[in-house]
């Protein structure tokens, strides 16, 4: 008999998922103690210089059960209805698609690159893990979340948009949340130079900074507005202002002025 897994809900319920065949998985993370899958992901080239033309994304895939030995190839499709075209906006590094001998997970990574259709709007692709010889994706779905904030997460199906779209990010845009106010007060008004400049001086990640309900903490705004206060003033002393995009010294809100 092949080994159970145990995960556990959002209601802290043990729920046994299957026996038989080892199943294989998109690899989520554990959340407040609780395994929560991941099923989606995104990048934006938006925010990055204009030179960089390609990046690399990963997603791990896993498997359950016992290391084995061999080889164990695992089947990934992509939905046709996917207009994020391999071959055009992005390629698999490797795409044997296979859980090497000795391991029990494989990572795949997509280069994408950075092409014109990126800059008109999102661009989708739907990957679905399916069963073949090696592997079962009896694992299929999660229930996270409760009341109005209750959703279906799936453990076999991934969907990755892209974009070269410079956008205000949900938490900074005054149409998607009432404490953009603050963020505003704080860090003073969008730029995608500015976001960037966020990224890289605090080791922000770009795809949960710019993921639709982030909200970061009271005191993750305070350390950036005053660090970033603090980055502005030193480089004006020093005579090389950090211009924003429209030309004019980058600046901060109004609560720190």
């Amino acid at each position: 008999m092949g080994t159970l897994l145990f995960l556990y809900s959002c209601k802290q319920e043990p729920l046994e998922l299957y026996s038989g065949n080892p199943a294989i998985y998109f690899q989520g993370a554990i959340r407040n103690n609780i395994y929560e899958p991941k099923d989606n992901g995104n990048f934006s080239f938006g925010y990055m210089d204009p030179a960089e033309k390609n990046t690399v994304y990963s997603i791990i895939v896993a498997s359950m059960g016992p290391v084995q030995n061999a080889d164990r190839p695992y089947k990934l499709s992509i939905d046709p209805s996917s207009d994020l075209k391999e071959g055009r906006d992005f390629e698999f590094m490797d795409r044997s698609f296979t859980i090497k001998g000795g391991q029990v997970n494989d990572t795949l990574f997509l280069v994408l690159n950075r092409t014109a259709e990126l800059k008109e709007k999102n661009l989708t692709v739907f990957l679905q893990l399916e069963d073949n010889a090696n592997f079962t994706t009896a694992m299929n779905s999660q229930l996270i979340g409760t009341g109005a904030n209750e959703q279906t997460k799936y453990f076999n199906k991934f969907t990755f948009w892209a974009n070269d779209i410079a956008g205000i990010p949900w938490f900074w845009d005054a149409s998607q949340t009432s404490t953009s106010s603050i963020i505003n007060g704080y860090l003073g008004k969008f730029s995608g130079k500015k976001l960037k400049l966020l990224v890289d001086r605090y080791g922000l990640v770009l795809e949960e900074i710019t993921a639709i309900g982030y909200q970061p903490s009271a005191s993750a705004v305070l350390s950036w507005g005053y660090g970033l206060k603090s980055y502005f003033e030193e480089m004006q002393a020093a005579g090389t202002p950090i211009l924003d995009e429209d030309g004019l010294p980058m600046a901060v809100g109004v609560y720190l002025q």
